[in-house]
């Protein structure tokens, strides 16, 4: 095996430890939040949450039915907790753009855009937020970003229950990750290898 070639392979191996090592430090730790009752599973429905440019339309059968009427709409929700996960449950009926979750933890007076994560549409009306474990105060997500498009609202899910197993599935950042950073640690290491060893062999001299 060529250099290039061992040190790309010891480079991914590196990598792979230290996810592994990530992931089992975020069960951990979403155990120690949870014996202490700050890990909440709950399922919250329409009145749980405060709302700006928001306007109701009905309630029906098939669910709550609402209006953005600008391109601002806002879902509120408050309470101490840590989170690793929120899942929208809302059919648009025309393009939403953008689903956005913003979060602020204890003690911070106000949002950040470098506090938030875009949404995951899993499914047709399923939208995830991998926030990666945070404990927060307040959550706001933002479900369209255009105005004026009417949606279906069928919940919203804080921490919603999955197989311990999937802690360990990257998300699409981290896929893009893991198979960039390691390539680059690896030429830059070689980089520095190339410039050191003729000075090396210069000093031999």
């Amino acid at each position: 095996m060529s250099h290039t070639k061992r040190w790309i392979a010891v480079s991914y191996l590196a990598a792979g430890i230290l996810w592994v090592l990530l992931c089992v430090s975020g069960l951990i730790r979403g155990a120690w939040y949870e014996s202490r009752g700050l890990r909440p599973h709950q399922a919250l429905a329409w009145q749980d949450l405060q709302v700006q440019s928001v306007q109701p339309i009905e309630t029906g059968e098939e669910g709550f039915w609402y209006i953005s009427t600008d391109g601002d709409p806002q879902m509120h929700w408050s309470g101490n907790a840590y989170l690793e996960t929120v899942e929208l449950d809302a059919v648009h009926t025309t393009p939403s753009l953008s689903v956005v979750l913003y979060w602020r933890e204890p003690g911070q007076a106000d949002f950040s855009s470098r506090q938030s994560v875009y949404a995951v549409q899993t499914e047709p009306g399923k939208y995830r937020f991998d926030l990666g474990g945070r404990q927060v105060e307040e959550i706001r997500i933002d479900p369209d970003s255009i105005g004026g498009v009417i949606t279906r609202f069928d919940g919203v899910r804080l921490n919603p229950d999955r197989p311990w197993y999937e802690a360990f599935k990257p998300t699409t950042t981290g896929v893009v990750l893991f198979a960039v950073l390691p390539l680059a640690a690896a030429a830059c290491v070689w980089e520095v290898r190339a410039v050191l060893e003729p000075l090396s062999c210069k000093k031999e001299k």
